[in-house]
C-alpha cells in the first residue's frame, strides 16, 4: 500500500482515485499524488470495470499502490462508494475523492487538513481547480444553484488566478467532485453518495445532504489542482453526458427543491429540447401564410432533432426520469447516443 512514511500526529488521509478506461490519465495523476508532501496518507485506486488494459498498466507502473477492482462500471457514486467502504478499514480521519484526470499541487493535503482544523463545522472541502490546458485560468472554486435562472453557477470560472489569490477558505453551496475532501465522521452520519445518479449531480446531492445534517461545504483556494474536464465522456457536448445531466438534474431537483422550483427546472429543460416558434412581424404576407410556413419549419426542425444524438439524449433523459429508471444509462439508449462529430449540436 503506497504512502509516505507516517507521522502519526497528523491525521490519516485516504486518497481514492477512480479509474474507468483511463489508465494514461490515472498514471499521470498518480505521479503527481506521489509528490504530495503531507506526511500521512494512503492511495487507493478503484478500477470501475475497465475494459481496456487499465489494471495491467496501473499495476505495472505503480506496484505498491493498492488497486481495488469493482468488476463492473458502478458510476462515479458507486465506484467511489466502493472505495470509501474499503478505505474505512484503515480508520482515516479524512477521505479525498480525486478524479483520475487531475494533477495535484504537492501542498493540496496540507491545505485541506489546515482548513478542516480551522473550520470544525465543515464536512466537505473543495479545491481550486484550474484548466489543465490553461494552467493559470480557474475552472471553478465550487458551485451554487442560481434559483433565478435554474442553472448551476461555477464560482470564479474563467478568472485569472491573480484575481483570487490569498483568499481564505469560504463557504459554498457545493463542492465539485473532481477533488472532494471530507470528514469520515460526516460520512458515518449521513451515509455515502446516492448511487441512483450514477454520474453527475451526486456530489451536489451529497453536499446538500450534508448541509441538512449540519455540515457546511467550503472552498479551499490553497488546495490546487489542474483538471482535464470531462475527458471520459467527451466533454460537455457529449450526448451521453447530456443524458445524465438532463435526467439527474430532474432527480436532484426532486430531492432538494420546492415544487415551484422543480417546475422551473422542467420548463427550462423542455425549452432546450423544443425549437422556438415565431410567426414573425406582419408584412407583405398574411397571418395564415406566415403561420403555415412557421408550423412547417417547426415540424421539420422537431423531426431533425429526433434523429440527433444531442437532442435524443435530452429526450431519453426526461423519459427515464419520468419512468424512474436511474443508475447507468441503458445499453440500448447508450448505443443510440454514440454521435458522429457533425451530429453534435453546437
Amino acid at each position: 500500500m503506497a504512502s509516505v512514511t507516517p507521522i502519526f500526529d497528523k491525521p490519516l488521509v485516504s486518497i481514492i482515485i477512480l479509474n474507468w478506461n483511463g489508465w494514461k490519465d490515472t498514471l499521470e495523476c498518480l505521479r503527481s499524488v506521489q509528490k504530495i508532501n503531507y506526511p500521512n496518507f494512503r492511495i487507493l485506486v478503484v478500477d470501475n470495470g475497465s475494459s481496456d488494459e487499465s489494471v495491467t498498466q496501473i499495476r505495472h507502473a505503480f506496484p505498491d499502490v493498492e488497486l481495488l477492482e469493482t468488476g463492473k462500471n458502478l458510476g462515479y457514486a458507486g465506484g467511489n462508494n466502493a472505495g470509501i467502504a474499503h478505505a474505512l478499514s484503515e480508520q482515516p480521519a479524512f477521505i479525498l475523492l480525486l478524479n483520475n484526470d487531475t494533477i495535484v499541487d504537492p501542498d493540496i493535503l496540507t491545505a485541506f487538513v489546515d482548513a478542516a482544523s480551522s473550520c470544525p463545522a465543515t464536512g466537505i472541502f473543495g479545491a481550486k481547480s484550474y484548466y489543465y490546458s490553461k494552467p493559470d485560468i480557474i475552472w471553478t472554486l465550487g458551485g451554487k444553484w442560481d434559483s433565478s435562472t435554474s442553472e448551476i453557477m461555477f464560482i470564479c470560472q474563467g478568472e485569472h488566478d491573480s484575481a483570487v489569490s490569498c483568499v481564505p477558505p469560504f463557504e459554498v453551496e457545493y463542492v465539485i467532485g473532481c477533488a472532494l475532501f471530507c470528514r469520515v465522521d460526516m460520512i458515518q452520519k449521513i451515509g455515502m453518495m446516492e448511487e441512483s445518479f450514477f454520474l453527475n449531480f451526486e456530489e451536489m446531492d451529497w453536499c446538500y445532504q450534508a448541509r441538512t445534517a449540519g455540515y457546511s461545504s467550503y472552498a479551499v483556494p490553497d488546495a490546487k489542482l489542474w483538471h482535464k474536464v470531462s475527458v471520459s465522456f467527451g466533454g460537455a457536448e457529449s450526448p451521453l453526458w447530456n443524458y445524465f445531466m438532463t435526467r439527474n438534474e430532474l432527480l436532484w431537483a426532486r430531492r432538494h427543491l420546492s415544487l415551484r422550483e422543480r417546475m422551473r427546472v422542467a420548463k427550462k429543460i423542455l425549452r432546450r429540447w423544443l425549437p422556438g416558434f415565431s410567426i414573425g412581424e406582419p408584412g407583405q404576407h398574411g397571418l395564415a401564410q406566415r403561420l403555415y410556413w412557421e408550423t412547417t419549419r417547426y415540424v421539420r426542425e422537431i423531426n431533425r432533432r429526433r434523429h440527433q444524438p444531442y437532442y435524443q439524449a435530452q429526450f431519453y433523459g426526461v423519459m427515464d426520469y419520468v419512468c424512474r429508471r436511474f443508475g447507468d444509462c441503458p445499453s440500448s439508449i447508450r448505443k443510440k447516443l454514440i454521435a458522429k462529430p457533425d451530429e453534435i449540436a453546437s
